[in-house]
């Protein structure tokens, strides 16, 4: 009796073996750390510009933004409320397209390419955002521009939003020369909290990356679509 049931306990411990070493084998078989091929996510980002859906998905959104700017200020206005209201807007693929630029570009891009392209100060206005840009400054809320390119280019990006349409901005706020974080997000979130400091009550921020919206000092935050670049 005693050796027919160790016989058959080695039996069941034998399969669980197997059991084990196909389910082992079969997940490592299929846990390969490559990452998506780079060909086809460029094709796929190319099809989302061209085939119409970019430009759809960001007029939806930023017609979400211009609903809720437009409660907002009727909030405060029945409300009697004493202080300023603020609009904060990024640049880039926010208030400018340089799509045709970073298509021409493949997607990729240095520095100094990037500098040279800000300079020539020729980007056209996306338009969903100039809307709400006009909409805003109708319904006296000002509007500040706070935006990741460098003092440098002051000259270039005033001329370029000037000529896209954007005029009469309360301000206008560059990345440091000496920043030395590595995320945008304490240069936006520190530049709200001085917008504020000026009496503000900024009822939104909005930009194509979450590091445009992300660190508080805003009602409320809304993110524009960009699969083509990311900035932390």
């Amino acid at each position: 009796m005693l050796p027919s049931m160790i016989v058959g306990l080695t039996m069941k411990l034998f399969n669980l073996s197997i059991l084990f070493t196909l389910i082992f084998s079969f997940y490592t078989a299929n846990s390969f750390a490559e990452p998506a091929n780079l060909s086809i996510l460029k094709h796929e980002a190319r099809h989302y510009h061209d085939s119409g859906q970019y430009e759809q998905e960001l007029a939806a959104q930023i017609n979400r933004a211009k609903k809720f700017l437009l409660q907002q200020v009727h909030y405060y206005k029945v409300h009697k409320n004493n202080k300023k209201l603020a609009l904060v807007l990024d640049i880039d693929e926010t208030c400018l397209s340089n799509y045709k630029k970073i298509a021409k570009r493949d997607f990729a891009g240095t520095p100094s390419q990037i500098h040279k392209e800000i300079l020539e100060a020729n980007a056209p206005a996306i338009k969903a955002t100039l809307s709400l840009y006009k909409a805003a400054l109708a319904n006296n809320v000002d509007v500040f521009f706070v935006t990741g390119r460098h003092q440098s280019e002051l000259k270039a990006t005033e001329k370029n939003l000037t000529d896209a349409g954007y005029k009469n901005w309360s301000g206008l706020y560059f990345r440091p020369l000496n920043y030395q974080f590595k995320s945008i997000i304490p240069f936006k979130s520190s530049s709200r909290a001085l917008i504020e400091k000026k009496g503000y009550i900024i009822l939104e921020t909005i930009g194509d990356q979450y590091s445009d919206i992300k660190g508080g000092h805003a009602v409320k935050g809304f993110k524009l679509p960009n699969p083509y670049y990311y900035i932390p």
